[in-house]
């Protein structure tokens, strides 16, 4: 039977995260990387921005318009709104070029459950895909990063996304041992606004924490440290006021959820059979995602696993490249379950 899809449609990779969105066009590249957000117009309901411009909205917007990210921890958490959105992206990547619907690979942490990867097809469905298919963020990473996950030897990837961390134990293209960890990135964000509001009695915003975080982010001593401003609300007078925070201190800050991320790899590595323990202790471990490129993480967990821990090249983006390798080979995915598919 002549398969239309295969034959004409458009294949796509989508890394539908927490915090950004990207999607992948098979021999094209990366061609959409926009913030996961959506400005929307609560008393109509209608759509104002999406991506990059809803993102600059938030906390600058007029009373009745809410700037909404609708995934939370790596899931979708409002199912109407990714929807729209994923639609809004997908229009945005592929222009006028389809004439039949899309097929897409999509990216879901590895540890979710059966009710939080079906909102992921049915959300891709109903943007437009003529047919979807998941991908385990993990295994995603992994094929990114370039690491030969065919191969019978296993490998550990941590891959530390912004809504959650996923450690995972690779072996002949599939997931032999998982630990998910619902925390990512906007948990150090938000580690990063609660000691400024309880040391300094100063209110900042989560785009301001992230931005301290990626400038000046660490988790060891630094001699001499490096030194930014938090500019915010004092909680006390209501005024606008600043204050200088070293890397010193922002390490204090992070203390609890990057040891939660220690933690997670240091839990899965306690339960691993002898001979993927012996292959991990061999290969060490891969870190990909955009948490991965915290100044001096890979040293940290280095030193609390006592295994050699490197980060993957282009940490940042190994996951929709991976997903955009698996969306070049859909036929891998037709020896699998049977794909969503829209008629």
């Amino acid at each position: 039977m002549l398969d239309l899809w295969g034959s004409f449609s458009t294949d796509l990779g989508v890394d539908l995260g927490t915090d950004h969105t990207r999607i992948c066009l098979r021999d094209e590249g990366i061609v959409l990387d926009e913030p996961t957000a959506a400005a929307v117009d609560l008393r109509q309901g209608k759509i104002l921005a999406l991506g990059r411009e809803a993102r600059q909205m938030l906390g600058r917007t007029p009373e009745g318009i809410q700037v909404v990210r609708p995934l939370q921890n790596g899931v979708i958490a409002d199912f109407d709104l990714t929807r729209r959105m994923l639609k809004g992206f997908l229009r945005q990547a592929l222009g006028k070029r389809p004439l039949f619907r899309p097929r897409l690979v999509l990216s879901v942490p590895c540890g979710v459950n059966s009710v939080e990867r079906r909102a992921v097809l049915d959300a891709a469905m109903e943007a437009g895909a003529g047919e979807a298919y998941l991908l385990e963020a993990p295994l995603a990473a992994a094929l990114g990063a370039g690491i030969p996950v065919r191969e019978t030897k296993s490998c550990l990837v941590v891959d530390m996304g912004a809504g959650a961390t996923e450690a995972a134990v690779l072996t002949q293209g599939k997931i032999a041992v998982s630990r998910l960890l619902r925390q990512g990135g906007r948990s150090l964000d938000e580690a990063l606004v609660q000691y400024s509001r309880k040391k300094y009695n100063l209110l900042i915003g989560s785009l301001q924490a992230e931005q301290v975080k990626i400038e000046i982010g660490t988790v060891r001593d630094t001699v001499p440290p490096a030194y930014m401003d938090l500019r915010g609300r004092d909680l006390i007078t209501g005024l606008p006021r600043s204050v200088t925070i070293d890397q010193n201190q922002l390490q204090e800050a992070l203390w609890e959820p990057v040891h939660r991320m220690v933690d997670c790899v240091r839990n899965l590595l306690e339960q691993l059979p002898d001979l993927l323990a012996r292959d991990v202790a061999e290969r060490g471990i891969v870190l990909t995602g955009g948490g991965a490129l915290l100044r001096n993480f890979d040293w940290l967990l280095e030193r609390e696993t006592g295994l050699r821990v490197w980060v993957a090249e282009n940490a940042l983006t190994c996951g929709v490249k991976g997903i955009g390798i698996a969306a070049g080979n859909m036929n891998l995915f037709r020896k699998g379950p049977r794909p969503r598919r829209n008629v």
